[in-house]
């Protein structure tokens, strides 16, 4: 689906309607935008992680973002469905001053799944190609998910919805500490501690103590407010959730298919029980011992065949069936 003109503009005239009930907000999603765009402009990286709970809004928030960035949008050709790091790659190299949404980041670049080929390619792409000037946002649930290398080198920003109120969420951005010797670069040690002692001093930490703490922060960027994408673009969302759930649905038939088949595996399993029984005579058929001629022309297989799998490894049957 082709993100429209129409789109865009009934976008910007509803955030622009919805942020006058807000006036005492410093900061909209118009500055983070801008700010972002003038980075690129100026040939620096923008890979972004986007975080939070469940349900609370990620890909929404990036879509939106990606929408009002401007540029040509289409939901299947800027967005990775339940990527691997070749997908990734993949549409990254088709971009050009754009943005790309890396949707449920954790299925491929957690740290468990760091030492795949194509996982480190993501690293790499991200360092060598600045000149490309994309915009790329990486979500996934949980920040420390993510490869120590994409976190501590390539992503120097993070988008984290906060908490969730009636008619918005709020998003707080945060940049990379540029002390490249810092063992915390993100502050998530010095926000611990400050959370902690608010929580022993109020006992409940409510969403006004939360702001007032993320702001506090020597990372901090910006925050600001966002409402539901599904109640301006709902022709939109109701798109991406779809491809969203095609794309779960194609890969799960593909793991399907690269699964052992069960059937063959039973089959041989039958085969090398039956080959021994025979061979060695264990069913008391006779005094005088069938060839193994005789035996691979009943069962219609040949000698060689035969042998395979009577030499095969004992299975459990059999050697219960021995004892």
């Amino acid at each position: 689906m082709r993100i429209t003109k129409d789109h865009r503009e009934r976008l910007i005239y509803y955030l622009n309607e919805f942020y006058q009930h807000y006036p005492s907000e410093k900061h909209t999603i118009f500055h983070f935008i801008k700010y972002f765009k003038l980075r690129l402009k100026n040939n620096k990286d923008s890979w972004m992680s986007v975080s939070a709970d469940t349900g609370q809004g990620k890909s929404l928030f990036a879509i939106m973002s990606m929408i009002l960035f401007g540029r040509p949008m289409d939901l299947e050709k800027n967005i990775t469905y339940l990527p691997t790091g070749t997908e990734i790659i993949d549409k990254f190299n088709k971009l050009n001053f754009n943005c790309l949404l890396v949707d449920e980041s954790a299925k491929d670049l957690r740290s468990v799944d760091w030492q795949k080929r194509a996982n480190k390619d993501v690293s790499t792409k991200a360092m060598t190609d600045r000149f490309k000037n994309n915009w790329i946002f990486l979500n996934i649930p949980n920040f420390n998910d993510l490869a120590k290398t994409l976190k501590h080198t390539n992503i120097l920003f993070r988008a984290v919805i906060l908490f969730r109120e009636t008619n918005y969420v709020r998003v707080v951005i945060q940049r990379k500490s540029r002390n490249w010797r810092d063992e915390d670069p993100w502050g998530d040690k010095l926000a611990n501690d400050r959370y902690k002692k608010c929580l022993k001093k109020y006992r409940e930490i409510d969403n006004d103590i939360i702001t007032s703490i993320e702001r506090g922060l020597p990372n901090y960027v910006m925050d600001f407010i966002v409402p539901n994408l599904e109640l301006i673009l709902p022709d939109v969302t109701d798109e991406y959730e779809r491809l969203k759930l095609a794309s779960r649905d194609s890969k799960e038939d593909m793991q399907d298919l690269s699964k052992p088949n069960i059937y063959k595996e039973k089959y041989d399993k039958i085969m090398n029980i039956v080959s021994k029984l025979l061979v060695n005579n264990e069913l008391g058929l006779g005094k005088v011992k069938v060839t193994k001629q005789e035996i691979a022309s009943k069962l219609g297989i040949s000698t060689q065949t035969l042998n395979k799998y009577e030499k095969a490894p004992p299975t459990d049957y059999y050697e219960k069936r021995k004892v």
